[in-house]
Parts: C-alpha cells; structure tokens; sequence
C-alpha cells in the first residue's frame, strides 16, 4: 500500500468520529485491507501521524456540556447549578480531569445550553436550544448524595454546531458568536432610559437591595449591561432564551427596555 505524501484530505468543520470510522472501514473493505492499516493511512492522508493522534484532534474540537432546567444561563453572570444526571456529572469530571476524558486545557470550558423542556429527564439534540453559553466552572461543592453544586461563570454566547449525546458525557462543538457592535449616537440615550427604567422596576417589582443596584447603575458597556440586567427581569424562559440568541447589544437592551416600560 503507497503511502500518501502529506495531507491529500482535510477535515470538515464540524468532523465526526463515527463518519470517519465508517470511512476507515469502507477504505478497508474498497482495498482488501486490514482496518488497522485504513485508518494509519486515513488518518495520514487527513495530515496526522496516526490514527489515535486524528481522533484526539476531533475530540479536542468538543466542549462538555451540561444540560441546563428551567435556567438561561448568560455571559458576565455566575450561576450556581446543582448537578445530579450521572453524564452532567462525568461532563464536570471532564473539566476537573481532562487527560481522563479528553484533551482540554486548564481552566477547561464547559457549555450551559438549556433544554426546552424541563422536565426531559434524558434529553437529546433534539430537546436542546442551538445557543448557550461557553463559561468556566468557578467553584464546585461535592454532597454525600454523590450530587454536586457548581458555580459556573459565562463567558461568550455559543452557537451549537454539533451535539455528541451518545458517550459516557454529553458534549458539544460550538462557535463562538461574535456580538455586532453599534456605536450610534442613540446607544447612550437608549442605555439612560433603560436604567431609569430599571430603577423604577426594582423598586416596585423586585426586592433588589441598593448594593445591588448601585453597581448596575455604573455599567458603561451595553454587552454587560444588557446580560447583567436579565437576572433581575420576571420574563418566561423562551424570552430570556430570545435574549441570549441576540448578538447586538442594543436590540437586547431595547427588548429590555419595552418589558420594563410595560411592566411599570
């Protein structure tokens, strides 16, 4: 069998384990081969030295996953999740020990996507939403009970381009959204008026203390802003989830500021 000088292949975007498996097999099957020898050369051809190296480069494009109930988590906000589901739990596992699962990097990222429906015990793809948040687990805390509390910190909204449900955790590849940026004349005013709107919701709606308050009414970035002011809205699940698909800023605090108008 010749062996292929360089790359001949390169990788989809979005490269699957299983899809490459099947093309190791049906390479051995095409040239009478053993299946050992098809994926040395698959994996060569695709530019790597081995077959175990090709699969580490596909596993390092995916991201553990936690599945989240009833909660939209957002960038620049900490959340504490209480984890139960043995693959949530094996998905923590993969971020605490990343050479026992999967080759992440200290300080590994974990992606918090909602289901749509609480109360699917054992979700797949198709009960997920398609935008989550990539964040960090900050802080965890192990019960008795084998459970877990995290605190887990968002960072960037995440756009799910695949989901990998059928292992022993569940996992993810995502792209980062990159937020559009609007520097209109408008955007300080729009900014004023949904802070005062705020305050005049806290007051009446929320049992926000002054502390608390203070340091949102100092929010120079529209981005923060927006994502920080979420937390404190009495808005239904699909909204907040509407908010977080958003990438611009300004559409997200001008939603913002038609709920406070309307609620006050």
């Amino acid at each position: 069998m010749t062996k292929p000088q360089g790359p001949r292949k390169r990788l989809p975007n979005n490269p699957s384990e299983e899809n490459l498996r099947k093309q190791s097999k049906q390479l051995a099957k095409d040239e009478g081969v053993q299946l050992a020898a098809a994926q040395r050369r698959l994996a060569i051809e695709y530019g790597y030295r081995n077959w175990a190296d090709l699969m580490r480069a596909v596993a390092s494009r995916l991201v553990p996953l936690v599945p989240l109930r009833g909660l939209i988590a957002f960038p620049h906000e900490i959340y504490p999740i209480y984890i139960g589901r043995r693959k949530s739990l094996n998905a923590i596992k993969a971020v605490e020990d990343p050479k026992n699962q999967i080759p992440l990097a200290t300080s590994s990222p974990i992606l918090l996507v909602a289901q749509r429906d609480a109360a699917v015990a054992a979700p797949t793809p198709a009960d997920m939403y398609q935008v989550g948040t990539l964040g960090l687990v900050v802080q965890r805390e192990r019960f008795s009970d084998g459970t877990l509390k995290i605190m887990a910190e968002g960072r960037k909204r995440a756009r799910i381009t695949r989901f990998v449900f059928g292992q022993k955790f569940f996992k993810a590849q995502a792209d980062e959204i990159v937020e559009s940026t609007d520097g209109s004349a408008g955007l300080e005013k729009l900014k004023r008026s949904v802070l005062t709107a705020f305050d005049s919701y806290a007051h009446r709606h929320t049992k926000l203390s002054p502390e608390l308050a203070s340091p949102i009414q100092v929010i120079d970035d529209p981005s923060i802003l927006s994502d920080k002011l979420v937390g404190h809205l009495k808005l239904e699940l699909e909204e907040k989830q509407a908010l977080l698909e958003s990438a611009n800023p300004t559409e997200r605090l001008e939603k913002i500021l038609a709920h406070l108008e309307a609620a006050n």
